[in-house]
């Protein structure tokens, strides 16, 4: 048997995907348990996780200091950079919600207007209510708007009053009420999504494995029954990964949702 060849997969904070250890420490989450399985389901590759941040990645990835990543959109500044990506079918469905906290004046309809509200919501990242404009300076002119961090931040700030309203990523919030029971009944979640994400393989054209590939070590964990627990694990419900490969991405002139 030969030596694994190594094969990186690039990642950048984006809790329960990547959380990155601010005192220096190794990443964790749901890409680095994927990681981790799909390097015992196979002798041939050994997957290893490359850090980047939502900004540098596109340069990193041209850089070629990945050709890989997990969990992934081309919408996400991708395309929009004029980079063409081989894309595997869905691999996991997610999304952002809007939450509050729970009060017995407030329903649904309290996210009605959340242009109106005092905001929570993550640096860097894009959302629809804002017309996936992320350039802080023009948020704090159009909305009263925190800008933080993390998830945590945001949830801290809305249990706090400190908010009314925060936009969460819904499988990290999903997590976060599993591992703080008591603050389930404090948090108002909506029904509606700001956005909603089919997340994939994203892979560079002509590399081995690719991002079809990928997709049949993930379904192939997936018919041994060790997807699903991992999946829910990180708030994240199982789905059949059945779905049809897509072919390379071509680049595009039309504007599309900047880096999350």
């Amino acid at each position: 048997m030969g030596l694994r060849r190594d094969v990186p997969i690039g990642g950048y904070q984006f809790p329960p995907y990547v959380e990155m250890d601010i005192g220096g420490g190794p990443a964790t989450g749901l890409i680095i348990d994927t990681i981790a399985a799909l390097n015992a389901v196979q002798d041939r590759w050994n997957f290893v996780f490359v850090p980047t941040t939502p900004a540098r990645r596109y340069q990193d990835y041209t850089a070629g200091r990945f050709d890989l990543l997990l969990f992934e959109k081309m919408a996400w500044g991708w395309s929009a950079a004029g980079i063409v990506m081989e894309t595997s079918g869905t691999i996991a469905e997610d999304g952002d919600v809007y939450i509050a906290r729970a009060g017995p004046d407030r329903d649904e309809s309290w996210f009605d207007d959340i242009a109106s509200r005092r905001i929570a919501a993550i640096l860097g990242y894009n959302y629809r209510f804002a017309d996936f404009q992320n350039d802080p300076t023009e948020l704090r002119k159009r909305f009263d708007i925190a800008l933080v961090n993390d998830t945590a931040a945001v949830i801290a700030l809305v249990l706090r009053g400190r908010v009314d309203t925060g936009v969460v990523t819904k499988s990290h919030l999903e997590r976060y009420l599993q591992q703080h029971p008591d603050d389930r009944e404090q948090v108002l979640v909506s029904a509606r999504f700001d956005q909603t994400n089919d997340l994939r393989v994203l892979g560079r054209p002509g590399t081995t494995p690719s991002a079809d590939t990928v997709f049949g070590l993930l379904a192939d964990l997936q018919r041994q029954g060790r997807l699903a627990p991992l999946w829910q694990a990180y708030g994240l419900a199982p789905m059949p990964l059945e779905r049809a490969v897509q072919a390379p991405a071509p680049p595009s002139s039309a504007a599309a949702p900047a880096p999350r």
